[in-house]
């Protein structure tokens, strides 16, 4: 069931199941107990269940269907009951059912403004981000509809980019759906936007954690490869200071996505280094599972699109590539740790990569 709010087509999948408990407990209402006879039973027979359904959904908005639902079978319940006994209920009563025929009038008018600015570009690009990574096909589903739009949305994209960047604190979850919207559009525009984040966002202060930004490099390889080479050479060979060794990790997992031969070899003579993390017990477990299954990429891949479908984004929880264990003939293994023939696998590669 589609949620009415702004982010439309994501699915929520209790919510089918609560609103079934949410109209069964109103048809019990309308049956056995006469109610909105008072303000008390007003609130126990539709403010409660909305505010059960509202902390359950969390998203407010999301009350919308519901709401309009309590209206229409209040409103056709006091209408039949006129019809029915030809009281003077409706003109004693006209003020709160002309408010009530109004709020609902309302609503509806409400839910398809939202609904119609949560499908414009600019809604779309606002809703990235505020999916939750734990729905990954959600956010695939959200991010497919804005990279459908092709590129008319790369200048509004670019500049969510930048504004997300831009702030203090900078969000994840959207930073990386935006980068990965750019990325499958692809066009020089959307490599140059992807560029500009790398060399001017990504600092490795103190406060360097890692995820976002080695999502964007690697998105950024994918996207530009032979391109994105110098820029990430950059990276490897800048790294100094207490983070050097993030900064050289970052940039040598991105290379091996360039699918470039400079870049394979480049990563290949740095094997060693790549290694070093997966021996120690206090290294982080995405950063392990990341360098795993590149180098199994390298060790077992038999083409270039081997180099760039090693799930990489899974470790990272950022909701990205649901179904990157299917895209290749390999069986991933995201604590691989093999033995590595480096001349073998320089040969076999340049061979491979022309």
């Amino acid at each position: 069931m589609n949620c009415v709010n702004s982010v439309t087509e994501v699915q929520f999948p209790y919510l089918g199941s609560l609103m079934g408990v949410f109209v069964g407990w109103l048809l019990l209402s309308l049956f056995f107990s006469r109610p909105l006879a008072t303000g008390v039973k007003r609130f126990f027979y539709f403010g409660v269940p909305l505010l059960i359904l509202g902390v359950l959904c969390i998203v407010p908005l999301v009350l919308g269907l519901p709401v309009v639902l309590c209206w229409i079978f209040y409103l056709v319940f006091r209408v039949l009951q006129f019809l029915e006994t030809k009281d003077k209920w409706l003109r004693k009563n006209l003020l709160p059912f002309g408010v009530n025929a109004i709020a609902l009038t309302l609503s509806f008018v409400l839910i398809f403004v939202t609904t119609s600015r949560a499908n414009s570009t600019p809604g779309l690009i606002a809703s990235l981000g505020h999916v939750s990574p734990h729905y990954p096909s959600s956010v695939h589903e959200q991010m497919s509809r804005v990279i459908q739009r092709g590129p008319e949305v790369v200048t509004p994209l670019s500049a969510a980019l930048e504004q997300t960047l831009a702030r203090e604190y900078i969000s994840p979850f959207r930073t990386v759906q935006i980068a990965y919207c750019l990325s499958q559009i692809g066009s020089d525009q959307a490599e140059a936007a992807l560029k500009q984040a790398i060399e001017q966002h990504i600092t490795f202060d103190d406060d360097f954690y890692g995820k976002w930004e080695t999502v964007v490099c690697c998105l950024y390889a994918e996207c530009a490869r032979e391109r994105a080479v110098p820029t990430l050479m950059n990276l490897l060979n800048s790294a100094e200071g207490d983070q050097a060794d993030q900064q050289r990790l970052l940039a040598l997992l991105a290379l091996a996505r360039t699918q470039d031969p400079t870049a394979v070899e480049t990563v290949l003579d740095h094997a060693g280094f790549l290694q070093e993390p997966l021996k120690k017990k206090q290294s982080q477990r995405w950063q392990t599972a990341m360098i795993s299954v590149t180098l199994q990429a390298l060790a077992e891949g038999q083409s270039p699109a081997d180099l760039s479908g090693s799930p990489v984004y899974e470790p990272l929880r950022l909701g990205l590539n649901p179904d990157s264990r299917t895209k290749t003939g390999i069986k991933w293994d995201d604590r691989w740790n093999g033995d590595l023939d480096i001349e073998a696998l320089k040969k076999h590669w340049s061979q491979i990569i022309l």
